[in-house]
């Protein structure tokens, strides 16, 4: 067997989506259909790029990442891809400076807008939490070495147990939630943050699949997004056409039909199917979903 052949058989036993590993027929289905046709190599590498660990809804552009992959499947060509693991927009990054800034006012005795409410009143306990919280969140915009630095300093020189609690081991609140704010849900953390040094209790964030399952309360239309780019795809496979303007977008971006595309869209389906049955369980819900067979 060819070296690119097993590396298509096998792509479905990297780790990620739970129970992903369980062979169905929907997978021996888009293996065998990988064996017989000639594959572009292009195939392949717009396929390692599909939805897996380091690819998730979690992610803030997620959607965006699929887009990508969408049109690359339709121009034949693969590229770059936003929406992996540590993908920060610069809005984000703007929102967790001015969210430091908030802490270090706050700290001083300034105003501090939705942060210092949070904080509620100061004593030196909260003061220091503040402090290591704001300068973390400053640093990281330059990076992780100077965001360890911070956080080390903080582990080393804090007073009192709140701020070392904050700041020490990689699964500190503090260092747990920058390492992943690339995740949707990062300005709740931030707020989480804030109330936990308010009421002066060590606060949880939610990361990666704590993360996927308060996404009904958070963003729903993640949910919903989701739903309808899985019937898009269906009806792209099924040769029906697009229910709306989205639909017709999402169509357009796939291209001619050739077996490459076929396989390579039918592959996108199940990947993201598998994502979807898999929020359906954290999320307590059943639901039927369209077969490849």
């Amino acid at each position: 067997m060819k070296i690119s052949e097993k590396r298509v058989l096998e792509w479905w036993e990297l780790p990620g989506i739970d129970g992903r590993e369980a062979f169905d027929e929907e997978i021996l289905f888009l293996n065998d259909f990988a064996e017989s046709a000639n594959l572009p190599r292009w195939a392949l590498f717009v396929r390692d790029l599909f939805p897996r660990l380091g690819f998730e809804p979690c992610a803030h552009r997620f959607f965006d990442g699929l887009e990508q992959v969408m049109g690359m499947i339709g121009s034949a060509r693969p590229g770059s891809r936003l929406g992996g693991c540590g993908d920060i927009p610069i809005s984000v990054h703007l929102r967790l400076q001015s969210a430091g800034q908030e802490f270090l006012a706050w700290a001083e005795g300034k105003e501090a807008g939705e942060v210092g409410k949070l904080l509620g009143k100061a004593n030196q306990a909260k003061t220091e939490a503040a402090r290591a919280v704001g300068e973390a969140l400053l640093a990281f915009g330059h990076g992780w070495v100077a965001t360890d630095a911070v956080l080390e300093t903080w582990a080393d020189q804090a007073k009192f147990p709140l701020a070392q609690a904050l700041v020490d081991g990689e699964e500190g609140p503090l260092p747990k939630l920058l390492r992943h704010a690339c995740s949707y849900n990062v300005l709740m953390n931030i707020r989480r943050l804030a109330q936990g040094i308010g009421e002066e209790k060590i606060p949880a964030v939610r990361v990666c699949q704590e993360a996927l399952t308060e996404m009904p309360e958070l963003a729903p239309e993640r949910l919903t997004q989701l739903l309808l780019v899985l019937d898009a795809l269906a009806r792209w496979l099924r040769r029906k056409p697009p229910k709306d303007g989205v639909q017709a977008h999402i169509h357009s971006l796939l291209g001619p039909r050739d077996p490459a595309r076929e396989w390579l869209v039918a592959s996108l389906f199940k990947t993201l199917k598998l994502w979807q049955v898999h929020l359906d369980k954290l999320h307590g819900k059943s639901r039927r979903l369209p077969s490849l067979i």
